[in-house]
């Protein structure tokens, strides 16, 4: 029998992986890290219910700010987040707050009170995010954050590659002059779910937190979460999900927690423990809500066949590659030349369509394009060519 009374856990945890982070961290070696992970695996849940809370355990005081918040002022969104984090949390702190620290007065009506509190966002949401006399609050309040802490300070910037857009170069430069001369008290997580524009952001010479952190990728989630969300959905239902048929279900959804979530839930109101079969739904879904056919049907001819030879995993620039490319888009026998091709790609790079793998080497972007265009026998749309052999790697 189900106790409706208990409350079900559905976070499964990842306490290690939580630990592993901030001894990297504590160690002293580096100050800050980017996890990279597409959309949907996990990322935000593991900032939120492992790592920050791991570290408040281990004495930081900690800040999280999503760069998606406020996506036309992400800098309202960072400095309403640290101006939280500065507050004091007892009474006595408070009146100490008061009494002993000289404020301006902007940052008076951040800490007092409640109407300040509301001022203060008030001036937040200005459409300017890159103002100087906004820019110039970034390392105050982060002073204020380390004065209230034990002198550790973690801040976890979700989805960060929405700051590689260039109206918001000042404020990444801003950031990353402040954080750096704060590099022994004040740590720094960065997640993001676009490799190209978390490449733009870290791995360009010129870019203005070029090596300040070090990249890896967020580790997929496998069989042991599997395994929890099963028992969590018995405990809920009283019925039982066959773990083989689970764990196909989990690979069949690329791996990706929030869709597998998705198909638990809906078996969870079919009722029944058809996992496999709900999943098929559930990604069905998915891709049709992405619009994956409608946006390659919108491409330019010569873009979309550059996605075929990528898929395919075929070299771009040959003789051979170019004039199947010419054929392809209706342009006869004569191969293209390499720019006509790299303009392509140069367009699929800033639509964030693919990434850069390595030199020369191009993979798509989103996995689960990637995915269904693996699965999809053809790519529909003009430029196709009747019996085209595919492009052999």
């Amino acid at each position: 029998m189900v106790n409706p009374t208990v409350e079900i856990d559905w976070h499964y945890p990842r306490t290690a992986l939580a630990q592993g982070y901030l001894d990297t961290l504590r160690a002293g070696l580096i100050s800050s890290l980017v996890l990279f992970a597409p959309r949907r695996k996990g990322k935000t849940e593991f900032l939120l219910d492992d790592l920050l809370p791991a570290a408040e355990a281990a004495g930081y005081l900690t800040v999280y700010c999503s760069m998606w918040q406020n996506r036309s002022d992400p800098l309202a969104a960072l400095l309403a987040a640290l101006a939280e984090a500065a507050k004091p949390k007892t009474l006595g702190a408070k009146l100490q707050h008061r009494l002993l620290r000289p404020f301006k007065k902007t940052s008076l009506e951040f800490e007092l009170s409640h109407v300040g509190k509301v001022k203060a966002e008030a001036e937040f949401n200005a459409k300017d995010g890159g103002s100087q006399a906004q820019l110039q609050r970034l390392p105050e309040l982060i002073d204020s954050v380390v004065a209230a802490s034990k002198g550790k300070v973690l801040i976890a910037f979700d989805e960060i590659q929405h700051l590689a857009k260039p109206e918001f170069q000042e404020l990444v430069a801003a950031l990353r002059t402040t954080l750096d001369v704060r590099k022994k008290t004040v740590k720094t997580i960065f997640t993001g779910s676009s490799r190209n524009r978390l490449q733009m952001m870290f791995s360009q010479i010129k870019a203005p937190l070029f090596q300040f952190s070090q990249s890896t990728d967020f580790p997929e989630l496998d069989a042991g979460f599997v395994a929890f969300m099963a028992g969590a959905f018995k405990q809920a239902t009283g019925r039982e999900l066959a773990l083989e048929q689970a764990n196909a279900a989990f690979l069949a959804l690329g791996s990706t927690p929030g869709l597998f979530h998705d198909a638990v839930e809906r078996v969870m109101k079919m009722g029944g423990v058809d996992i496999a079969g709900v999943a098929q739904g559930v990604l069905a879904e998915a891709r049709e809500a992405s619009g994956y056919a409608q946006r390659l049907m919108e491409m330019r001819p010569l873009d979309r066949e550059v996605i075929r030879v990528i898929v395919a995993r075929a070299p771009l620039y040959t003789d051979e590659t170019r004039t199947r490319l010419a054929l392809a888009i209706g342009l006869g026998g004569e191969p293209l030349s390499a720019r006509q091709v790299q303009v392509a790609v140069e367009r699929l790079l800033a639509e964030q369509i693919i990434y850069q793998a390595a030199r020369g080497v191009y993979e798509i972007e989103d996995h689960q394009l990637g995915e269904w265009l693996m699965a999809a026998p053809r790519m529909m749309g003009a430029g196709d060519i009747e019996g085209d052999e595919p492009l052999a790697p």
